[in-house]
């Protein structure tokens, strides 16, 4: 008796934990009912960054957000957010998708669903022209310090690859910080996503940076937009809508608009 009892508690236990998490799967109600899709972006040309004439969010996930917004039939409300904020964004519910180029990690998918890859990006270092360093190993010194924003996957790149030069982490959401220590001599260098690598270089002569061992960009692999965990129903959503921006070539279009 006692036995079935126990089994007849588990199942029950089981029952209601299975219940609750499809109860959590509720997103896309949520933002049909508020009327509004809440977008967390971090700086990251093209995809978005902050126009500072307006103060308007410009780029390509920002023409994306306001299309997947536009498909739910809501309205769109931009949230900035910093590479250290997007995931804890998410999960205090200050918006319900973080669309910037977020590389996946194990760590990070503990937190937070990916949705497929929308890209695929490379890691790459800036350096001053006049500097002397003209590959990683000129740079992996003790006597060098290398730049990257605090709490992005950049930093944590960075302290693995690098075994003897100093990383510094700036509390900063503009790449062009990093372009400023290196062009001032206050960091030998910077390391970031190998296409805002290329947008700070080429937008900004006069700092004389250069990207090293151009041939050669560190850390391949996907980067995906970020939603909320156990919101698999949304996850499908965003994940189809992608497909289908892909095949209209839209996506290649709103690349075109905003890439250098």
């Amino acid at each position: 008796m006692r036995q079935t009892f126990s089994l007849v508690t588990a199942a029950a236990a089981a029952l209601i934990c299975a219940t609750a998490a499809f109860a959590a799967d509720d997103k896309i109600q949520k933002i049909v009912d508020n009327g509004t899709l809440r977008v967390c972006h971090a700086e990251a040309a093209p995809w978005g960054v902050k126009d500072p004439a307006s103060g308007e969010w410009v780029g390509s996930d920002i023409r994306a957000a306001a299309h997947l917004a536009e498909t739910m039939g809501v309205g769109i409300e931009h949230v900035d957010a910093t590479w250290a904020t997007l995931i804890p964004s998410l999960e205090a519910d200050k918006c319900d998708i973080a669309m910037a180029p977020i590389f996946r990690s194990a760590e990070r998918a503990m937190r937070v669903l990916f949705t497929e890859p929308t890209g695929y990006e490379t890691m790459g270092v800036a350096v001053r022209g006049d500097s002397g360093i003209a590959s990683y190993a000129d740079l992996d010194q003790a006597d060098k310090t290398v730049a990257v924003i605090s709490g992005s996957a950049d930093e944590a790149f960075a302290s693995r690859f690098f075994k003897n030069a100093k990383i510094q982490a700036l509390v900063t959401d503009k790449i062009s910080t990093l372009g400023i220590e290196a062009a001032s001599r206050r960091v030998d260098a910077f390391l970031t996503d190998t296409s805002t690598l290329r947008s700070v270089v080429g937008a900004n002569e006069a700092m004389n940076l250069t990207i090293i061992e151009p041939d050669n960009p560190l850390n391949p692999q996907g980067y995906s937009y970020a939603l909320p965990m156990g919101e698999y129903g949304f996850q499908q959503l965003v994940n189809i809508w992608q497909i289908n921006t892909d095949q209209q070539g839209l996506k290649q279009k709103w690349h075109d608009e905003f890439a250098q």
